[in-house]
């Protein structure tokens, strides 16, 4: 196996690939921390993570000194349209660590990885309605996703996807080259100037709420609108989540079938209520 290996927050912490079978427990008690997990069902077997990670995928942690994993994630080798892709299952980060940028140095680690092994691009799925990791995957790495997945995984009694639907972005990364986002695409003006595919109002809740969804106009750039902080809404107002949900999935499986692909994702937090969406752009024609 390939040596990586990164020192992180402050050197407390070694971001590296997991050897040995202790390894792989901390990795999996890292993952029922992250995601709030009950079922080990949820939880990626060791025997499937070994099996991975001596035969063409990778299975990094960030370890303490005595062996816990604050951090981890899964991927292995697939394929996208025939092309050869490393799919990253899951990488969480256990609460308590998260500002450490440990997300940050996960992809990059799995960049150079990719890199060495001659492996073009990096896939993912993610949630459409987690602003937090979209602005992540789109606008800080410059990821594009142009495929959704209408309840992926099916229910889910985790902390994070107790209760709602399991849409899912593919986000592609390619990491053949210095990615960034398209140009403007992260930028809140666009807000302002490009079409929306969600009419929102302020509902009676003070909240931003979705009315309607818009088919695309004749626009190469378009914005689709989604909540600032879903994991609030779907602990107290799971209704509106829900709505969102469904306004999410109707614009975007409508945006990519004519073509449209997530390029960018914007916050605006100059008005009375935070705005926030993703932006789209042609890919091809319609």
């Amino acid at each position: 196996m390939s040596t990586l290996s990164r020192a992180v927050g402050g050197g407390e912490i070694t971001l590296r690939r997991a050897e040995s079978v202790a390894d792989y427990h901390a990795c999996q008690d890292a993952q029922r921390l992250a995601w709030g997990i009950t079922e080990d069902g949820y939880v990626i077997p060791i025997a499937t993570m070994v099996g991975a990670n001596l035969h063409g995928g990778l299975v990094l942690g960030a370890f303490l000194a005595d062996g816990r994993a604050v951090a981890m994630s899964f991927a292995f080798m697939g394929r996208i349209e025939g092309r050869i892709c490393l799919y990253s299952q899951l990488t969480g980060v256990v609460p308590g660590r998260q500002s450490l940028g440990l997300g940050y140095e996960i992809k990059q680690l799995q960049r150079d990885f990719a890199i060495a092994e001659e492996v073009p691009t990096i896939a993912w799925a993610f949630d459409p309605l987690q602003a937090r990791n979209a602005y992540f995957n789109l606008a800080k790495l410059g990821a594009r996703a142009c495929r959704y997945v209408v309840d992926m995984y099916g229910a889910r009694s985790d902390r994070l996807n107790a209760g709602a639907a399991t849409d899912r972005l593919i986000a592609e990364w390619d990491v053949s080259r210095d990615a960034r986002p398209a140009a403007g695409a992260s930028t809140p003006g666009i807000l302002a100037t490009a079409p929306g595919l969600i009419e929102t109002r302020i509902g009676d809740s003070g909240l931003v709420e979705p009315v309607a969804v818009i088919s695309p106009v004749d626009a190469d750039r378009v914005w689709l609108a989604t909540p600032a902080d879903v994991a609030s809404l779907r602990r107290d107002h799971p209704e509106l989540a829900g709505r969102w949900g469904k306004a999410v999935r109707e614009a975007f499986v409508g945006a990519l079938a004519l073509g449209y692909e997530a390029v960018g994702f914007v916050r605006d937090d100059s008005g009375d209520l935070p705005r926030c969406g993703y932006v789209l752009e042609r890919s091809s024609p319609a």
